[in-house]
């Protein structure tokens, strides 16, 4: 899938939350920094052998666009476009003498860029205290729990693997996975470029909940923030990559700080006066006069005519 399919994809998610967003709904933009990993590692095999590396924190990120609407006051849904950096890094010693040309401290880097298009749901209670602000717009907290479910296109993939021998300074790459005659897996051929997007499924689903609060200012513009977790649905790794005797399905995790800034449209912020104040007058129900048709004269007359037959039976 091409990336202007995405980038349209994405742009008909978002138009069409502004159409509800002009009913009372959300938009926002936001970024959410944090840690990802992927596991279980794939070893791709070494020689009757699995050789799994220490996992290692790495840096990641995402940046989306949301908007939505708010079908009730505490009852939302949410859509977005996100992209999303992310991947594993790992580190670890190697010491096993019947394969000397791997003896040293191994290094592996993986990298994901992947575009992503998910929906929510979104519940925000109201907090003891608040019931009686609703109206008149005097709490700013708002607590928010979110959960629902994610798409990720894989956009790139890339990997790096390196040794340094015998821990002498003496940095190599053979190429990931090993190459046959160092002892890897007779079956996978080393990759000797960084690009491995074929190692790996196009396409991942992702569960996706977020825990955190808003805080609402007086022009209906809000700042959120919120504990987010994602986890990956699916085995990531490409079909033809799992065929080894000891081979480990992997899965994307993601733990990180979701934060946006964005505006909420209120249906009911006309009842709000510029100070702050609630406008009870403009939250009176309307009579509703019905009429039975659309001249209100020849309802009269009708009401007339009716009177007279009255009167005239009365007097005779």
């Amino acid at each position: 899938m091409k990336l202007r399919h995405l980038f349209f994809i994405g742009l008909v998610i978002l138009s069409t939350n502004f159409v509800f967003a002009q009913k009372g709904g959300i938009i926002s933009v936001g970024a959410t920094p944090g840690l990802s990993y992927m596991l279980a590692q794939n070893t791709y095999f070494l020689n009757e052998n699995a050789k799994e590396l220490d996992y290692k924190p790495k840096f990641s990120y995402h940046i989306f666009v949301e908007g939505g609407y708010n079908f009730k006051e505490q009852h939302g849904l949410l859509g977005f476009a996100s992209y999303c950096v992310e991947g594993q890094k790992y580190k670890d010693d190697f010491k096993w003498k019947q394969y000397p040309a791997l003896i040293g401290t191994h290094t592996k880097n993986v990298d994901f860029k992947y575009m992503g298009f998910g929906a929510l749901y979104r519940y925000s209670p109201t907090l003891p205290g608040q019931r009686e602000h609703i109206r008149t717009g005097d709490y700013h907290w708002r607590m928010k729990v979110v959960v629902g479910f994610e798409v990720d296109v894989l956009l790139k993939a890339s990997m790096d693997y390196k040794i340094d021998l015998n821990n002498s300074g003496n940095i190599v790459n053979y190429g990931y996975p090993i190459p046959p005659a160092l002892g890897g897996y007779g079956q996978y051929e080393p990759n000797t470029s960084t690009d491995y997007k074929s190692y790996f499924k196009p396409v991942q689903g992702v569960g996706v909940i977020r825990y955190g609060f808003d805080y609402v200012f007086k022009n209906n513009m809000f700042f959120g923030v919120a504990f987010e977790v994602k986890v990956g649905m699916n085995d990531i790794n490409a079909k033809a990559y799992r065929e080894h005797p000891k081979y480990k399905a992997s899965r994307n995790y993601f733990f990180g700080l979701n934060l946006q800034v964005g505006y909420t449209m209120n249906k009911n912020k006309s009842l709000i006066n510029p100070n702050g104040t609630y406008n009870k007058k403009k939250d009176e129900p309307k009579v509703k006069v019905k009429h039975q048709g659309g001249d209100r004269n020849k309802e009269v007359d009708t009401v007339d005519r009716k009177t007279k037959k009255r009167i005239k039976k009365g007097l005779q």
